[in-house]
């Protein structure tokens, strides 16, 4: 269960399910996973932000995303459409960092036009998927696959959150590849301290100007940012391994268990060790606290 193991059937690197969600646990798996709200609502936790979508609504899970659901106080139908992790990497194959943002709630008003093309690719693949359960030709999965990599390449450049954060206007191409480049091999402090240096040197712009401009985007320090994401990866490890907390710290690059202790309360409001205790079960136990009832594909059918 964590990780959540999905399986591909057919030809089709994709799935796609429509479901009555009452509460899904913390997990994650190597796919890309695309939520969209039919009816009612639903609270989509990932990581430690909680996302509260309504009717019409769409967001996007990263590949290992940790994340999980809850029913909002209402019935509700969600089409979860799950995209085979490899096959996205084959389609990015120059992108060793991957992070997209994708959240109708809170940004589809400031760019409705991107959100709207996401709608319409996510309807012809519905469309698409679901002739493929009548007919099984090799046109079909051609055309399903087709679509699949049109809006994965849509979703990289549209949704890229070191391209755009939360704002409307992107970084230039250097900064970006420059931050993924540093986001990948940075593994401590101080040579994040160094590939920020050698940026803002490139761009000649100080060390101080570029660190307001990315605070500025992204509502958080490049710091901060990395910390968040050891601090996820300590989350994942609480969870999938009985591991101690002062090994996690280590495994996830703190110097000394007290910092991973200091980050995590940050960004998760609880020690490592509150959050394991609350969110914790073995695999005989986490199925039996999954709630949901599937309903048929035509209901994402307008």
């Amino acid at each position: 269960m964590r990780p959540e193991i999905v399986e591909f059937k057919d030809k089709l690197p994709a799935t796609m399910f429509v479901r009555n969600v009452e509460y899904y646990p913390y997990h994650w798996h190597d796919i890309l996973e695309i939520v969209v709200v039919l009816k009612g609502s639903i609270n989509l936790i990932i990581g430690d932000e909680s996302l509260l979508l309504h009717k019409n609504d769409i967001a996007l899970v990263n590949i290992d995303e940790m994340h999980r659901m809850d029913n909002y106080g209402e019935g509700n139908e969600v089409l979860s459409i799950h995209i085979d992790g490899s096959f996205c990497r084959r389609i990015l194959k120059d992108r060793a960092f991957l992070y997209l943002y994708c959240c109708s709630t809170y940004h589809e008003a400031a760019t409705p036009g991107k959100y709207q093309q996401m709608k319409t690719y996510i309807a012809q693949l519905v469309q698409v998927v679901y002739k493929i359960n009548t007919l099984d030709t090799p046109d079909i999965f051609y055309s399903a696959e087709q679509l699949l990599i049109s809006m994965i390449k849509y979703l990289d450049y549209h949704f890229d959150f070191l391209r755009w954060g939360y704002g409307t206007t992107p970084f230039s191409e250097k900064i970006v590849n420059r931050l993924k480049f540093i986001a990948e091999k940075t593994s401590n402090d101080q040579e994040m301290l160094s590939g920020l240096s050698g940026l803002a040197s490139e761009l000649n712009i100080s060390l101080q100007h570029l660190s307001h401009d990315i605070k500025e985007k992204f509502g958080l320090t490049f710091q901060e940012l990395l910390y968040y994401s050891k601090c996820e990866q300590a989350a994942k490890l609480l969870l999938s391994t009985c591991k101690r907390i002062i090994d996690i710290s280590m495994d996830c690059g703190f110097s000394d268990a007290k910092y991973l202790i200091k980050y995590f309360k940050r960004y998760f409001n609880c020690t490592p060790s509150e959050f394991r205790k609350k969110h914790l079960a073995d695999n005989k136990i986490v199925p039996d606290r999954i709630y949901y009832r599937d309903c048929p594909l035509s209901d994402a059918i307008d």
